[in-house]
């Protein structure tokens, strides 16, 4: 059997093997690691063999593989490296097990908290199941500098949830979102150092877990995204409002997702405070934004939210789009550019987000000349510019 430990730096897994002669067909050669689950294998980036192997665990590919395992045996598997996944010569293959300390740095307790009794049918003292929450939905984003988009943003969900459950975390803004938006709706202002995507994904995954306690449902997007039900906002709350089947997804993300953007000379800037939708005609499809964002269970998200570690909790909503804005007005999105290229970000956030947007009109203009010869470029049907 192979055992899986940390030894303090919760970053690192290590993996010690039962046997370490890989063969002389190992020699030299480069190797790659996996776990296998049945006949599905899942490769551990950062794996390094030497009396053991160490693997940089920061993206959580262990868990991850565990949390799709099911009551499969998980075995850790070496081949040589090869270009086609399994089309290499095994060389070592064996059951992997799981010593303590490689969770215990890892244990959210809150999760662990018994939670109140509902009513229960029985009597007094007997558990009835877990308290129902009182509120069906929670809609939150955070905001840096944003706040022309923030407006459309509050307008959007204004719609789908009442203002007392809208919720901006302000990461420090020069001007402060609060005093443009409706009173009712929740500012929480950061403090602002450094930009590091890494650190607000980790705030607002547990941000989204404090909105559980109270919300059946979390709707969490950027400032300039909106989520929108092919059918209408009574559809998706009907939606919500149905219980999930044991073993269902919990995590819902939309099946289409386009970039909204001006056709310039066509369309004049955006006038705030209006409907976004009878402004703006045209579209392009970015899968990249098929974002986890709607979860009714802990979502934990990585940098720019594109994806949740709990990937085998994702459901695809088939009526669900999410209509990323940023393109949708030059002018705005050109002070964007500039502002992004010019914050401070941290060591990390640097190598994986460098920030190299076009910031000047020429590079812009080329920019959308580009999207507009994409044959993805398509005018938005009418029933869907209705419904933001």
């Amino acid at each position: 059997m192979a055992y899986a430990f940390r030894l303090g730096d919760p970053r690192v897994a290590y993996i010690r093997l039962s046997r370490a002669d890989l063969g002389e067909a190992s020699a030299g050669a480069k190797l790659c690691f996996a776990i296998r689950l049945g006949d599905a294998e899942r490769p551990l980036r950062g794996a390094l063999r030497q009396d053991m192997l160490s693997i940089i665990d920061e993206l959580c590919d262990i868990e991850r593989a565990l949390q799709l395992s099911a009551t499969l045996q998980p075995r850790v598997v070496i081949r040589q490296a090869c270009a086609r996944p399994g089309a290499a010569e095994t060389l070592h293959d064996e059951p992997l097990l799981f010593h303590h300390s490689f969770f215990a740095p890892i244990v959210d307790y809150s999760r662990a908290f018994p939670h109140g009794e509902a009513d229960a049918p029985n009597g007094p003292g007997e558990t009835g199941g877990v308290q129902e929450r009182p509120a069906a939905l929670a809609v939150f984003t955070h905001v840096y500098d944003d706040n022309a988009m923030l407006r459309f943003w509050e307008a959007h969900y204004a719609r789908l949830a009442p203002h007392g459950d809208l919720f901006v975390i302000d990461h420090g803004s020069p001007t402060s979102p609060r005093l443009l938006l409706h009173p009712e709706t929740n500012v929480v202002r950061l403090p602002r150092g450094v930009t590091d995507h890494a650190e607000i994904a980790r705030f607002c995954s547990r941000f989204q877990r404090f909105l559980l306690s109270e919300y059946r449902w979390v709707l969490h997007t950027d400032a300039d995204e909106l989520l929108v039900h092919a059918q209408g906002n009574a559809a998706l709350l009907a939606r919500l409002a149905r219980p999930n089947a044991a073993g269902s997804a919990c995590i819902l993300a939309p099946e289409h997702a386009v970039d909204v953007i001006q056709r310039l000379g066509d369309e004049g800037p955006l006038r705030l405070g209006e409907p976004l939708g009878p402004q703006r005609g045209f579209m392009r499809s970015n899968a990249m934004y098929r974002k986890p964002a709607l979860a009714c269970e802990p979502a934990s998200w990585s940098q720019g939210f594109h994806q949740v570690y709990e990937e085998a909790r994702v459901g695809v909503e088939p009526d669900l789009w999410l209509l990323h804005l940023q393109a949708a007005d030059f002018d705005l999105l050109l002070r964007k550019n500039r502002a992004w290229n010019a914050i401070r970000q941290s060591g990390a956030d640097r190598l994986i987000s460098p920030q190299q947007r076009p910031d000047d009109e020429e590079s812009l203009r080329a920019w959308f000349a580009r999207a507009y010869a994409d044959k993805g470029f398509v005018p938005i049907p009418w029933e869907l510019r209705r419904q933001f």
